[in-house]
Formats: C-alpha cells, structure tokens, sequence
C-alpha cells in the first residue's frame, strides 16, 4: 500500500514539473505573437513651423479729398508690389481617424517679415510689410503605409499688414516715409500637405497653401498736407511653403 502511495506521488509531481516546464517554454512564443500598438492619428495635437511666403498686392487708388474742394472719386490702378520673406510659429488641432480616413480641425498662428517695395508714381516707392498671419482650417485626408498621412486643407485666414508711401532717399538723404496704414485683412485659403508618423506620438510634415485676401479700401492721410487724404483698393495673395512638427496627446 506504501509503495502504490509513494508511486502515485512520485506520478503527479511528474505531471505538475512537466506541465510547468511546458507553460514556460510557451511564455517566449506567447511574447513573439503578441500584436503590436496600433497607431491612430485620432486626438488633440500641439505644435510648430517655419517657412516661407511669397506674394503681390495691388493696389488701386479709388479717389481723394483735397483741402477746401472736398471728395472726389476715380479708379486708377496705382502698383503691384511683389513680396517675400520668413514665418515662423505654432498650431493646434485635433483629427479623427475612421478606417483610413482621418478628418481634423486646425488654428495656426505666426509671425511674417515677408515685405517688398516698388516704384510708384514715378518718384515715390510703395511698400507693404505682413508682420503676423492666422488661420483656421478643416482637414481631410487619408493613411498610407500606416504612418504617412496624405491631406487636403481649406478655410479662413487673416493678416496683418502696413502699407506705406516712402520718398526714397536721394543725394544721400535718407528715405522718408510720407503716408502709411496698418490694416488687417481677412480671407480663404486652400492647401496640401504630407504628414509622417514617427512614433506614436510625435509626426512631421511638410505643407504649401495659397491665401487669397478680400479687396479692403483704406484712407491715407498725408500730415505734411493737413486734410489731404487718398483712398485705395489693397488687394493681397500669398504662397506658403512650410515644414513643421506636432506633439499628439
């Protein structure tokens, strides 16, 4: 009886050793098989850019007040300013993943130099200077190879710019600023763009948008003739060529 005891002991304790030997040699291929983290581009992001702009804005004068004869109106086209220059600043946004279409909403905010000068009324020279941009757009794009994002962008943007007359310099006198005036325009813009998915989750992209900006009529007063103002139609376009990184939450 002793014997058949110790036997059946001897039996189970082979049974559990096996099985335990079988369980940990399982563990390695368990691991192996496990799935890997799905990347989704869906959540809020935060981020930044720089780059470059290029554009032209028209200018057509659109009549005058003249001390003691009062207003008169006339539409003569008056420059064409080229412009160009660097940006820089950041965005936020969220997107929402669906399949392997993701849709988005994003604000971006920068600081510009883009400015440029031409000849006007043969002796003067007119200059526009942009010194900040805003946007807010909608996104619509799709996944390729699981991180790269190819998208669409479409919405509405303002601009800061001063617009000023300027006597240039001559015989060795410094130029001098006879009129200005600081404006803000407001339009629409379009745009593409690729995006990386890096890790899961820091990405990077590079981007190109157009802005057309809405005509918008401004008064220029002249202090060195009190009462003298003249009117003009200021029409902008920019290009925007940008590289940049986001930080997904």
């Amino acid at each position: 009886m002793l014997k058949k005891t110790l036997g059946l002991l001897a039996s189970v304790a082979m049974l559990l050793g096996t099985s335990h030997v079988a369980s940990a040699a399982d563990m390695p291929v368990k691991a192996l098989l496990s799935p890997a983290p799905v990347l989704t581009w869906t959540g809020f992001y935060l981020g930044a850019h720089v780059g470059a702009g290029w554009g032209t804005t028209e200018s057509t004068l659109t009549g005058a007040a003249f001390p003691g004869l009062g207003a008169v109106a006339f539409s003569f086209p008056f420059s064409q300013n080229s412009r160009s220059g660097f940006l820089g600043g950041g965005q936020v946004g969220y997107n929402y993943q669906t399949g392997w279409v993701v849709l988005g909403v994003q604000g971006d905010f920068a600081g510009m130099d883009v400015k440029g000068t031409t000849p006007c009324l043969v002796i003067l020279s007119c200059t526009t200077k942009s010194d900040w941009l805003a946007t807010v757009s909608g996104r619509v794009g799709g996944v390729v190879a699981e991180r790269a994002l190819i998208y669409a962008k479409g919405g509405a943007a303002w601009m800061n710019s001063t617009h000023s007359v300027n006597l240039p310099a001559f015989a060795g006198v410094g130029g001098t600023t006879i009129t200005s005036r600081e404006s803000t325009a407001w339009g629409w813009l379009v745009g593409m763009g690729v995006e990386y998915m890096f890790t899961k989750n820091w990405t990077g992209f590079v981007e190109y948008n157009y802005i057309e900006f809405d005509k918008k009529n401004e008064a220029f007063a002249f202090a060195t003739i009190p009462g003298l103002t003249i009117n003009a139609d200021l029409k902008n376009k920019l290009s925007i060529a940008k590289v940049g990184a986001n930080y997904k939450f």
